[in-house]
């Protein structure tokens, strides 16, 4: 836990509280930071299970590539541009949501041609974000408000161990997840 933990608080996102089960954090979800702190963690294994995925491709495709060529466990999931619209207008309360979506997914099939059988898409709304590092599990239930989700970005998570009894579910439900969506 501790090199996650320290790349975290040496990017400024630092815990609010700890126990022995769980530490949470009250801000810097899905930043730039929150980012960089978690490709710099990854030694053995790195799932992501997001929506578009913008932060985590603007500036980190190099050491994407790295992980990936460092045989790194990498998997990572995007919501599917050809989900219904009801899923696309609920997945973020912004009009050029689907446009930004399909212009991400276009950007990693060119980034990554060679190794596209780490992405996948899924077609469904949500109920938590999902990401895993190692033997981490860093979590965030998805909120609604007026009809959209809230957005994630510098917003409070929780970290856990994935042998825990959440940890375990939630590492089964990225799998189900990845098990049943389709290539990028």
């Amino acid at each position: 836990m501790n090199l996650l933990i320290t790349n975290l608080i040496k990017e400024g996102i630092k815990p609010v509280s700890t126990t022995e089960d769980e530490i949470k954090f009250d801000a810097g979800y899905e930043s730039y930071e929150f980012y960089n702190a978690i490709l710099n963690s990854a030694k053995e294994r790195l799932y992501i299970y997001g929506r578009k995925n913008r932060k985590l491709f603007t500036k980190n495709n190099t050491k994407i590539k790295k992980l990936i060529d460092n045989n790194i466990d990498f998997k990572c999931l995007f919501l599917s541009n050809k989900s219904s619209e009801s899923i696309l207008n609920m997945a973020q309360d912004n009009d050029n949501f689907k446009n930004d979506l399909e212009k991400i997914i276009l950007k990693v099939k060119e980034k990554f041609n060679d190794n596209l059988e780490y992405f996948r898409k899924y077609d469904f709304q949500q109920t938590k974000r999902i990401i895993i590092v190692d033997d981490l599990i860093i979590y965030v239930p998805v909120t609604f408000e007026n009809g959209s989700v809230k957005h994630f970005t510098k917003k409070e998570f929780s970290i856990i161990k994935s042998n825990s009894k959440l940890g375990m579910s939630l590492l089964a439900e990225f799998k189900k997840v990845w098990d049943i969506s389709k290539s990028i």
